[in-house]
């Protein structure tokens, strides 16, 4: 028959073992890294799908020549964030042409009001920002803090190790070891918390970086699309008998 387990074996030993304010600080650490790693998983499946749909409206972009088919393929391609700079310049554009384009003179007024479709791309794209950065400070926040939350639940731990030496004439390693093995748990667990989001939250920023990247870009290049169909309905115009 083997002997049984002394109370601090395993993996859990220590921190199931550990002080009231350790175990404190250890389930708050617990509870941050369980919202952490929903926000990982969360995150991984938002941005892929965006990434993912970015591409393919850049490949089905290229192949359309009207505004119309534009709009077809941003609302099939919902998850991609260009998708939605798109139908926010399409609105724009057809409310001005609703309210402009039949008078006399109005693709000179609508060229004139060209800003008024970049303003409108540039709040879409402030909202799609927004949406993409969602959580990430949770993760931020995670990073920075973890660590000091294991390093206060250390030095407690330490500082009641020596508050319970006091008075003895010659401390041993056998009466300190225990309690800095315990404080140190807090430390541990600080760090297990902290590494992961500090990687995934780099990660994330990189991934929303090339997006708004790509939202710049595109931003410019269907400015440049209103401008030429306005230009078209100023030759239509002149054209006319």
């Amino acid at each position: 028959m083997s002997p049984a387990a002394g109370p601090s074996d395993g993996f859990l030993g220590p921190f199931i073992h550990a002080g009231i304010f350790a175990q404190c600080v250890i389930i708050l650490l617990v509870l941050m890294s369980i919202v952490s790693w929903a926000i990982v998983f969360r995150k991984l499946r938002t941005l892929g799908r965006a990434t993912r749909q970015t591409r393919q409206f850049l490949m089905v972009f290229g192949y359309r020549t009207r505004l119309g088919d534009y709009e077809r393929v941003a609302k099939e391609l919902r998850h991609a964030p260009l998708s939605a700079l798109l139908l926010a310049g399409v609105k724009e554009w057809e409310a001005l042409r609703a309210d402009f384009g039949k008078i006399e003179g109005g693709s000179d007024l609508l060229q004139q009001l060209i800003p008024n479709i970049t303003e409108a791309v540039e709040r879409a794209a402030s909202r799609e920002s927004d949406r993409l950065q969602g959580s990430l400070a949770f993760l931020s926040i995670t990073t920075m803090v973890a660590p000091f939350l294991g390093l206060l639940g250390t030095v407690q731990g330490v500082l009641v190790t020596f508050l319970g030496l006091r008075g003895t004439q010659i401390p041993t390693l056998q009466s300190i070891a225990p309690g800095i093995s315990d404080a140190l748990v807090t430390t541990v667990m600080g760090l297990l918390v902290a590494i992961p989001a500090a990687l995934f939250y780099n990660y994330f920023v990189g991934r929303v970086r090339d997006l708004e990247s790509e939202m710049e870009r595109f931003a410019s290049e269907l400015t440049g699309i209103m401008r030429r169909e306005i230009v078209g309905s100023q030759i239509e115009e002149r054209n006319r008998p």
